[in-house]
């Protein structure tokens, strides 16, 4: 887990604390620079995110090493 970019860190804990057992990281499900491996796992992704319980997006970061921009919002 250390080796992993700190939001990819950040997402992890948070699907742990929240019960999640299963991650899809689109970069490390499918290698990126592989043709055959994209063609071949891109075709599940559509069941991955109609299945999924919960999509989470690092829109406001420039780089996979910024992390999640976690709020802590009282009483919402």
């Amino acid at each position: 887990l250390a080796e992993l970019p700190k939001t990819f860190r950040d997402t992890v804990v948070v699907t742990r604390r929240l019960g999640i057992r299963y991650l899809w990281i689109d970069s490390l499900c499918i290698i990126q620079d592989s043709s055959m491996d994209w063609a071949r796992e891109s075709s599940k992704m559509q069941g991955v995110y109609a299945g999924a319980i919960l999509n989470i997006s690092a829109d406001a970061s420039t780089n996979s090493d910024v992390g999640l921009s976690l709020e802590e919002r009282v009483g919402s």
